[in-house]
């Protein structure tokens, strides 16, 4: 299991489960048109939210339907990273959407964060919007874990949102730690994301490293008494089996 798993596991089921996913269509990569995106909030220019994906629906202010499926979806988008941008098509607002390929009918655009738009469609269903928004969400998440320089601390690790696991079964020694019960230590007792870093402070901590970083997590360390660090290579202990999950932000 690789970071890719936090989306694109999901994307999988999303594929077996939808009955009619929304008909993609046909773009070939291409740069976001220079035009300012008019919203409720006022208008956005894309250059202001580069580096991460933005997702755009243009629809008229009368078509329930659309919104309802952007209602649908807009958490799980924002909690997978991206930006979205609602855009009312009744107006003035119709030059923009035209140059992003708007032509009467609802229309969701994604934009990676390069500026890039990889893809569009006509948004049926909530599910089906984020599949179209998942593979660069998908790659925008993989880039943070690579982004990533890793700690040589405790208190550095803390800092840039990694988590403390407490393998331990008494009071952990660090303050607003994860504690986990070494006996019964699982998968489902760690953060989703696989690019999240831990750290494992206890007298188990180097075998429950070894597990988590065998169930795919890509940073994960030991922490000693003085906080310093050491790096933890993949390895399920016997009779710890790959967790039975799939880790995303849609059920």
């Amino acid at each position: 299991m690789t970071a890719h798993a936090v989306l694109v596991g999901l994307l999988t089921g999303l594929a077996a489960c939808a009955p009619e996913p929304a008909p993609e269509l046909s773009l070939d990569w291409a740069p976001a048109p220079h035009v300012a995106v008019p919203t409720a909030d006022g208008p956005v220019d894309l250059t202001t939210l580069s580096g991460s994906p933005v997702v755009i629906q243009f629809a008229s202010a009368g078509d329930t339907d659309a919104w309802a499926v952007l209602d649908d979806a807009i958490q799980d988008l924002q909690a997978a990273g991206a930006t979205v941008l609602a855009v009312t098509v009744d107006g003035a607002e119709t030059e923009a959407a035209t140059a992003f390929g708007y032509a009467g009918v609802p229309l969701a655009v994604v934009v990676d964060g390069e500026g890039t738009v990889r893809g569009r469609t006509h948004p049926a269903s909530g599910d089906a919007l984020f599949a179209m928004a998942g593979p660069v969400l998908a790659e925008a998440d993989v880039a943070r874990t690579v982004e990533w320089r890793g700690a040589e601390t405790l208190d550095a690790l803390i800092r840039d949102g990694g988590v403390v696991v407490a393998a331990l079964q008494e009071p952990s020694p660090v303050a607003h730690a994860l504690r986990i019960d070494p006996d019964l230590f699982s998968a489902q007792d760690l953060p989703a994301d696989l690019g999240t870093p831990l750290a494992f402070v206890g007298s188990s901590a180097a075998v429950r490293a070894a597990s988590a970083a065998g169930w795919g997590y890509v940073s994960v360390f030991v922490a000693s008494a003085d906080g310093a660090l050491t790096p933890v290579a993949g390895q399920l202990p016997p009779g710890l089996d790959e967790p039975n999950r799939q880790r995303g932000v849609r059920g």
